[in-house]
């Protein structure tokens, strides 16, 4: 029977139960690729939004990518440190200080699952906002509540990390985790993007009981609302499929016996985790393909560090 010690901080569980070289061998290699990827996509997003060549990007919702990209990039370095761990994995090794690394590793994936998952839903909640009250968007969707929110959300989000050294189990823990940071969100959103489609379908019969003369801008800010509300669609979209794994392996873990005592159970739970790691790598190029804004932000950027290198 395969047996967890959670009690001590410095035991590796899965190097002590997965004895196969070529499994984490292989999840060395996918993990390194995964950091590269996520560490200089969102660095090159967050540059590109620091500089902002045309002025284009000095919005409330351009705070809130930013913060979607400063929790992608933390967890970046997350990845990176899982990809250290899994090379000693690899070689059978026990890595120094590996309690302290297991730490670090965790408040780093609690945290920036946590605030993805919450900025795409403020994210969803200002497309709505724009669609349904074009004339207030901007006095209700502001620099200083974006703000606000963003601080909320990294307290409350940090403050999660704590709950595992209090009396609280851990598998209650777990199924506590896996709800805040998914069902929770998964309804929320649901809701939201009825409410965005509703919106949509009732401005598209306004224009076209609108006058001539307002009919053709009203179409372009409309169609302007409609990709930026289907990018927000699609990074979470990737967010969902890349959590939905890790999300059913949870909780098979608390409620299959069978599952707990499989070694191919623990494989798939681990890879699993790693997937978690792909929509904070793809985050900033459905920026690039889908908002003409960013993309021509970010050729700018390209230039200006074309230049800096000659």
């Amino acid at each position: 029977m395969i047996t967890q010690n959670a009690s001590n901080p410095s035991h590796d569980f899965y190097l002590s139960i997965i004895d196969d070289p070529i499994y984490w061998l292989t999840l060395t290699i996918v993990g390194y690729i995964f950091a590269t990827a996520i560490i200089f996509t969102n660095a090159f997003l967050l540059f590109t939004i620091y500089q902002d060549p045309r002025k284009s990007l000095r919005s409330p919702s351009s705070l809130l990518i930013a913060n979607l990209s400063v929790s992608d990039l933390l967890l970046g370095f997350g990845v990176l440190l899982i990809a250290v761990r899994d090379t000693y994995r690899y070689k059978q090794l026990h890595m120094p200080f590996i309690g302290v690394i297991k730490a670090v590793i965790y408040i780093i994936h609690i945290t920036t699952v946590f605030i993805g998952g919450y900025s795409i839903i403020a994210m969803s909640i200002a497309c709505y906002i724009a669609i349904s009250r074009p004339l207030e968007h901007k006095s209700i969707i502001t620099a200083k509540r974006i703000k606000i929110f963003i601080v909320v959300v990294w307290v409350i989000s940090l403050s999660t990390c704590v709950f595992p050294v209090t009396s609280v189990p851990q598998n209650i823990y777990e199924l506590i985790y896996a709800h805040t940071h998914a069902s929770l969100p998964a309804v929320l959103l649901t809701l939201i993007y009825v409410s965005v489609f509703r919106a949509l379908a009732r401005r598209s019969r306004d224009l076209q009981l609108s006058g001539s003369k307002s009919i053709s801008d009203n179409k372009h800010v409309l169609e302007r609302q409609r990709k930026m509300t289907l990018t927000v669609i699609i990074i979470l979209g990737l967010f969902f499929m890349t959590y939905m794994p890790q999300y059913i392996t949870v909780h098979l873990l608390h409620f299959c016996k069978s599952c707990q005592e499989s070694i191919n159970f623990h494989k798939v739970d681990v890879a699993a985790s790693r997937l978690l790691c792909l929509s904070s790598a793809m985050n900033p190029f459905v920026y690039a393909w889908r908002v003409p804004k960013y993309r021509s932000a970010f050729f700018e950027c390209l230039k200006i560090i074309r230049k800096r290198l000659e």
